[in-house]
């Protein structure tokens, strides 16, 4: 039987589809295998969360809140959401609620509008807030929208240094509302730098009432990855550690603005951070009943 070369080429042909369709069979079980384990590892291991305190690097200044204005009618606000682990809330948590707790222990008097007339504010677009629309016009104010406590005794406040003011005359108390433009650094350099002003301001006004305040809290649409709620409450339950209940006391007006959820009440603002001009006479009514009477 002779076998011409088309009946020997189709031979071959058929050969080799034979080989490829087995050795399929063989090798594919294998690549199915490696698939699945593959896909399985990719979901036990997610993307890892990284803190609030590496949101930015440390010493560099995180982007400010204040680049709105304060306060606008008419800002519009971010809506970024924030991822902080549940382990950490607890921590702030538990540390914000001490210092509340802390808080509640000084007996703090009702007083006039008399009891400012000593009084100095050192602080951000917050505190411009309170000199520009609310009621206490006759204490002095060093502040400017974007300070930091780093920066408060070498930057000027509308051409004034604090070394001037602060020296300038004796004060009965001083305000101090700094650390919203700050909140998304490092918070162990943001504390030195704090501690530093305060010891500082005590310098060189040994005699005085020294009140911290707050940072006020922000609304759940203005929150970012490094500047919200949790990592301001952090923030500030560290300022608090500052204050001995003698001469230097830790006053929190967020029970003033807040929802029930502990944000910044959305009928209160149109930006997110800063509360609307009507609403600073409020504060300041409420600075007037948590005062502390000098002996």
């Amino acid at each position: 039987m002779k076998i011409n070369k088309k009946n020997m080429s189709r031979i071959k042909q058929n050969i080799y589809t034979l080989t490829l369709i087995v050795t399929c069979l063989v090798v594919s079980p294998f690549i199915f295998v490696k698939i699945w384990k593959t896909s399985a590892e990719s979901k036990k291991s997610p993307i890892p969360k990284t803190s609030v305190s590496e949101a930015v690097p440390e010493k560099d200044a995180a982007a400010p809140v204040e680049n709105v204005p304060a306060p606008k009618e008419n800002s519009e606000p971010v809506t970024v959401q924030t991822d902080v682990s549940s382990a950490a809330e607890q921590e702030i948590v538990t540390t914000v609620t001490t210092a509340a707790e802390d808080e509640s222990k000084v007996k703090f008097s009702s007083s006039d509008m008399s009891y400012f007339d000593d009084a100095l504010f050192i602080g951000d677009s917050r505190t411009v807030g309170i000199r520009d629309y609310g009621t206490i016009k006759n204490a002095d104010y060093f502040c400017d929208v974007g300070l930091t406590a780093a920066a408060a005794f070498d930057s000027p406040a509308e051409g004034v240094y604090l070394d001037s003011i602060i020296d300038a005359k004796q004060y009965g108390k001083i305000y101090i509302m700094l650390g919203i433009n700050e909140v998304g650094n490092d918070f162990e350099y943001t504390m030195t730098q704090y501690r530093a002003l305060v010891d500082k301001v005590r310098a060189h006004q040994p005699d005085a009432i020294i009140y911290i305040m707050a940072n006020l809290h922000v609304t759940a649409s203005a929150e970012t990855y490094s500047i919200n709620n949790e990592a301001i409450n952090y923030l500030n339950s560290r300022m608090a550690e500052l204050c001995d209940g003698k001469k230097v006391f830790y006053l929190d007006v967020n029970e003033v603005f807040d929802n029930e959820y502990g944000y910044l009440n959305d009928e209160y603002t149109s930006d997110g951070v800063h509360v609307y001009a009507e609403h600073y006479a409020k504060w300041c009514e409420w600075l007037c009943d948590h005062t502390v009477l000098s002996d």
